[in-house]
């Protein structure tokens, strides 16, 4: 099975996501936003992102990305809403629906229309929050270059807490070997693939990311069902790590068993008419 053969579910799944965005922002209090309407519209624009990442769609990967890290500092309450701003997000929603027409349609979005949104993007995130969206840095007066070193995976797992990511393991269900290649391949574009194993009926990937557990499961829904998904550790509530032994006495082994500890279960609006 090619690649290609998810594209029709890839444009049928954005475009239902892209009406969800246009809904929740009309209906967005920018005075009070509420923050259930934030974290769908930030879901659905990383939902799309991590589907053209995966496609190749170059041009709505890069839109998206920068409309995400918008959105994702919205919803932290680091960027106040303002009308003019949910006006800039609306119309990035119109430049997002644009460039998925021209993928279904076989052809390149327009570029000049591309680096438009992308320049609008950017400029707002300097303006209210001072920030790049491309690495998410502070922008200084004379800004100077940092390079940047990828760790090893044996890095990401000492270094994990301290650099803001979780190690959780996800199961693929029943997943042929093809799809898990693809959701592999997926879930290394949302942090590093520490480890991975297992067979058809249960293919376990060892993942360290500071992305949610709903946004890692919102992506991979573009090829599998989220019957087919299980997520252990991070924001799912994963079962607790056992703690190195401690050395006790011989006297204190006789009177003392360890308790049982019971691992918590896996966690598994028509608006008004846009002027």
């Amino acid at each position: 099975m090619d690649i290609t053969d998810f594209y029709d579910t890839f444009f049928e799944e954005a475009e239902e996501l892209l009406a969800d965005m246009e809904r929740y922002l009309l209906e967005l209090d920018v005075d009070e936003p509420d923050s259930e309407q934030l974290n769908a519209i930030f879901r659905a624009a990383h939902s799309i992102k991590g589907g053209a990442g995966t496609f190749g769609f170059d041009a709505l990967q890069k839109t998206t990305h920068l409309f995400e890290n918008l959105l994702d500092h919205t919803r932290k309450g680091e960027l106040r809403l303002r009308r003019d701003i949910v006006d800039t997000f609306l119309e990035t929603k119109d430049m997002l629906s644009d460039q998925l027409d021209a993928y279904r349609n076989g052809d390149e979005p327009d570029q000049e229309a591309f680096e438009r949104i992308c320049q609008t993007l950017q400029r707002l995130a300097l303006e209210e929050i001072g920030q790049d969206l491309e690495s998410g840095a502070p922008v200084a007066s004379t800004p100077q270059p940092v390079a940047k070193s990828e760790p090893e995976p044996e890095a990401l797992v000492e270094q994990g807490a301290a650099s803001g990511s979780d190690l959780r393991v996800v199961a693929l269900l029943n997943v042929g070997e093809k799809d898990r290649r693809l959701l592999v391949e997926e879930l290394g574009q949302l942090g590093e693939v520490i480890a991975q194993e297992g067979d058809e009926a249960c293919y376990e990937v060892t993942l360290s990311s500071s992305v949610s557990n709903d946004d890692i499961e919102a992506v991979m829904c573009f090829i599998i069902d989220t019957d087919q998904i299980e997520i252990r550790g991070a924001d799912t509530g994963g079962a607790p790590q056992a703690e190195a032994p401690v050395a006790v006495p011989e006297v204190e082994k006789q009177q003392a068993a360890p308790a049982a500890v019971e691992p918590p279960p896996l966690a598994s609006s028509a608006g008004p008419q846009r002027p």
